[in-house]
């Protein structure tokens, strides 16, 4: 970050501390406001794993974002679809590799997936989309009416490859984006609270939890959404 940038933050921060820069006002409480209750919640995936119980054995069902990163490492969640059988659970990733059947882009599937499938899956993927309300509209377009989509991301989470990072999300973030597509966006939420540390010049360190209390930050923003009948 260039330097100016810093210092703008940095005075942006110590304004609200009433310090000077660099220097803590001893004995001054932090004017951060009250901590936060932890927002977490597993509506969003409890929505989707009963709805996934109920997908007919007839259903088609894709998951994008399945190749193993790690050799040996399953990441797909077919087993949720307990009803339906491998041949209809479509895998796909940008690449080849373990527990792929088809190399495909979220951002331009094939048209003839248009109301395919009865269910979406992408976990861990949609911070990697150079484009994420182009895969949106995509997801719309290949869900049968009356189908639904999970997907799972990041709010806060460290740069990570596979094999760019572009995005983070909040769950209003993730809401626009798939109501924009036009699904109906029935759950949103955070899970796994977690604390951000900066260096001191930025924030001193004894205001670091009144801070992150303040102002939460989640590893994983999840959204389970429906597309109209």
């Amino acid at each position: 970050m260039a330097l100016t940038a810093l210092t703008k933050i940095r005075d942006a921060i110590a304004t609200r501390l009433r310090l000077r820069r660099g220097s803590e006002a001893a004995g001054a409480d932090p004017p951060f406001g009250p901590s936060q209750p932890d927002a977490s919640t597993l509506a969003p995936h409890d929505r989707f794993v009963a709805r996934a119980r109920q997908v007919r054995p007839d259903a088609r069902v894709l998951e994008v974002g399945t190749k193993q990163s790690i050799e040996g490492r399953v990441t797909h969640v077919h087993g949720h679809f307990e009803l339906v059988p491998r041949a209809n659970y479509t895998m796909a990733d940008v690449e080849a590799g373990n527990d792929v059947d088809v190399i495909a882009d979220l951002h331009s599937l094939p048209v003839e997936w248009t109301n395919r499938f009865a269910a979406v899956v992408a976990i861990s993927v949609f911070e990697h989309l150079e484009r994420p309300w182009i895969a949106a509209r995509e997801i719309a377009r290949v869900l049968k009416p009356g189908g639904f989509c999970f997907i799972a991301t990041h709010q806060t989470f460290p740069l990570h490859g596979y094999p760019s990072d572009f995005f983070r999300f909040s769950k209003e973030a993730l809401t626009l984006i798939f109501e924009d597509a036009g699904l109906n966006v029935a759950e949103a939420g955070y899970q796994f609270r977690t604390k951000i540390s900066v260096p001191d010049e930025i924030v001193p360190s004894s205001y670091h939890e009144a801070w992150n209390g303040a102002f939460p930050s989640y590893m994983a923003v999840n959204l389970f959404a429906e597309k109209r009948s």
